[in-house]
């Protein structure tokens, strides 16, 4: 799926420690992110929404600042992130300066700890109610698989067999036929049959 992929929701505190005079760090800092994925996961019988947060990434590393500017901060800042991750700078930058400054780092034995999470939810309600329409459209019943010589398949997603689950079965308009929780998933991503790349709807749909 090609649309628009929503902003993230991005947290940000920074705690502060002030060290004891057995801590060999002086006026350093831990910077520590994590990357959740939310998932909204939908019962394609009932229509109900459930939704789950799975962590994705997680990076944790200790640095050192060598003045309170702006500059110097993102600077530190991106040497410590992979370059996808930069644009988080334009948020954290100010709000470590401040808390620096209000805290007397570089002047007390202090450790800052900035603990970022960022929350990705790439799909919309209307975005997942245009998909079940899809997938709906093609649901067929479990014992029209040995019309189609099909009882004996597996869903090319997911690589389980067909009829061993309780999931509601799809056939596309190009014949594959998936499960249909599998086939919502990969629609999120794709908008071509997962077997032969037919395209299964048009992106301005979304």
């Amino acid at each position: 799926m090609n649309g628009p992929i929503p902003e993230p929701v991005v947290d940000i505190q920074v705690q502060v420690r002030r060290l004891s005079p057995s801590e060999e760090y002086t006026n350093s800092g831990r910077f520590i992110i994590n990357t959740i994925n939310k998932e909204i996961r939908v019962n394609l019988t009932t229509g109900h929404e459930t939704q789950t947060l799975e962590p994705y990434s997680y990076h944790s590393t200790n640095f050192s600042l060598p003045s309170f500017s702006h500059y110097d901060i993102q600077s530190s800042l991106q040497n410590l992130l992979h370059s996808e991750d930069h644009w988080l700078c334009d948020r954290l930058v100010p709000k470590i300066s401040t808390t620096a400054i209000n805290s007397g780092f570089g002047d007390n034995d202090i450790e800052l700890t900035v603990l970022v999470t960022v929350t990705y939810q790439r799909e919309s309600v209307q975005s997942l109610n245009v998909l079940m329409r899809i997938v709906l459209q093609g649901r067929i019943e479990a014992d029209e698989l040995k019309s189609l010589n099909m009882e004996t398949e597996s869903c090319s997603i997911c690589l389980k067999s067909l009829v061993s689950s309780s999931e509601i079965l799809t056939r596309m308009g190009c014949s594959h036929v998936f499960h249909g929780y599998c086939l919502l998933k990969w629609l999120k991503r794709k908008n071509t049959c997962p077997l032969c790349r037919t395209v299964l709807y048009d992106d301005q749909l979304l």
